[in-house]
């Protein structure tokens, strides 16, 4: 049964408890994250990654529980509602660890909102991407604003015209099959030519 309230306090206490057993470590949070388009030489990136492991451990104490929470309590909805796979309090441990992840990664001392943001972004986009179709697209447009974080305006638009597309292709398809019915045996089904409005993908973006 279905319980936002304890569903939030639970993911609440979880949070929580990573928080409290997890090792500090007094520092200041960077005020800037250094942007460097350059790759990186591998042997490089190796050493990169066992300094970081061995040198960088972010502390949670300023990781925003409530977003962590809310995220949980409306996947947990979603869930039950639409039938898909079950939502457990391991996907809230995944988050916590990916969050870590993240911040390690990038050298700070703290977990911040960034590091929050896409771990919820990578998680749900696994767990997504589990289910069948018509509760894939379904909990694409419900968690589109955590989905967004930090991708290319370009690649967003991209994916809102592709399943705008989409949609309209299985519109004609319909309308063509019932068409097709009414021809004569022999006929060749037409090509099928999909247009998309431009309101309807600005509407769309703006949503």
């Amino acid at each position: 049964e279905f319980d936002p309230m304890q569903d939030k306090h639970l993911a609440e206490f979880v949070v929580s408890s990573h928080i409290k057993h997890h090792p500090s470590k007094e520092a200041e949070e960077p005020d800037t994250q250094p942007e460097d388009t350059m790759q990186i030489p591998q042997d490089l990136l190796k050493k990169y990654i066992v300094y970081a492991k061995e040198n960088v451990h972010p502390k949670l104490s300023n990781m925003d529980q409530d977003k962590i929470a809310n995220m949980y309590s409306q996947l947990r909805q979603e869930s039950l509602s639409t039938g898909s796979l079950p939502i457990t309090v391991r996907h809230i441990e995944s988050v916590i660890r990916m969050s870590e992840a993240h911040a390690r990664m990038h050298l700070r001392d703290t977990v911040q909102d960034v590091d929050v943001n896409m771990a919820i972004r990578m998680m749900l986009e696994s767990f997504i991407e589990a289910q069948k179709f018509s509760v894939m697209k379904k909990m694409r447009a419900t968690f589109q604003k955590y989905l967004s974080f930090q991708r290319d305006h370009s690649e967003l638009l991209f994916f809102i015209l592709r399943q705008l597309t989409l949609d309209q292709l299985a519109y004609q398809r319909c309308k063509e099959a019932g068409r097709r019915g009414k021809q004569a045996e022999g006929d060749r089904p037409r090509t099928t030519v999909v247009e998309v409005m431009e309101r309807d993908l600005s509407e769309r973006a703006k949503a």
